[in-house]
């Protein structure tokens, strides 16, 4: 593989993982304020200030940690992922709400995690080309 395929793989697996974090922050910010907003009789302001607040920390969080590590980005993802598997699991949740975690939790941010695991893999040029000696130099 060249160096120019290698690093739009990485380029993709980045923007993707990214991608992953930042709709399923947006999804959880929307989620933490319009709960208590909608159901639990606070304000406007008071459910946006209060809860979305925590949701939008993680997200710019993971997505300030992830732009320059991507390994370390990748684990605590799969740790929050495997959190929230075992803490369902202890309070037994009923279908529904495994159904909900499961699909816009748990797979998003396993998907994510991945992303950013191959995308802190993939080498920036290929190791055969790093080698080889520049036209230039010296033999």
């Amino acid at each position: 593989m060249s160096a120019e395929v290698n690093r739009e793989r990485k380029n993709t697996e980045r923007i993707f993982a990214r991608g992953f974090t930042l709709l399923g922050g947006i999804f959880w910010i929307a989620a933490a304020f319009a709960g208590p907003w909608a159901y639990g009789g606070q304000s406007f302001l008071s459910s946006l200030t209060t809860l979305a607040i925590y949701p939008l920390i993680f997200t710019v969080g993971v997505l300030a940690l992830g732009w320059f590590y991507e390994r370390l980005t990748a684990l605590i993802l799969a740790l929050g992922a495997a959190g929230t598997v075992v803490w369902g699991l202890i309070m037994g949740w009923e279908g529904p709400v495994w159904i909900i975690m499961l699909a816009f939790f748990v797979t998003p941010t396993v998907i994510a995690a991945v992303l950013f695991y191959l995308a802190g893999n993939t080498p920036a040029t290929d190791p055969q080309e790093s080698k080889q000696p520049s036209a230039g130099a010296p033999a």
